[in-house]
């Protein structure tokens, strides 16, 4: 059973892909720390709740404009009570796809501050396929499938 702090963190993640679902930049960065740092799949990075927001409102304006998203938890480990490390799949879904991307796999780091969750670190990758390099990584790789 998930506890209050899960719960919590798992609503961050959800009202990211809501903003994004009805291209609502504001909505986009509200789950984010006011000095949360965001590095995009192009490896673009941002400082702050600010940035975030105009950079969701580019986006979601133009290039990924009337895509849709949705996420998958992979996990949250706890690091302190009030420090989550999260892993999250985002898929879009729909035909919209652009740039041809199916998913990906985004690192965040959430922070408790006087009882509210927030995200202070997000980390988004596109994962690719490639021949796996030995035993080992076939091995974690049949793990994730």
């Amino acid at each position: 059973m998930k506890n209050d702090d899960e719960m919590q963190v798992e609503q961050l993640v959800q009202a990211l892909v809501d903003g994004w679902n009805s291209e609502d930049a504001a909505m986009c960065a509200r789950p984010f720390a006011r000095d949360a740092d965001f590095t995009a799949i192009t490896g673009l990075r941002a400082k702050g709740k600010d940035v975030i927001a105009k950079g969701y409102a580019e986006i979601l304006a133009t290039l990924y404009r009337g895509s849709r998203n949705s996420a998958k938890i992979e996990s949250i480990r706890f690091l302190r009570p009030d420090v989550a490390v999260v892993d999250v799949t985002f898929r879009f879904i729909g035909e919209l796809r652009p740039f041809n991307l199916e998913r990906s796999s985004c690192g965040l780091v959430c922070t408790k501050d006087e009882g509210v969750w927030t995200i202070a670190v997000f980390r988004n990758m596109v994962p690719f396929a490639r021949r796996a390099a030995g035993p080992l990584e076939r091995e974690l790789l049949a793990a994730t499938q």
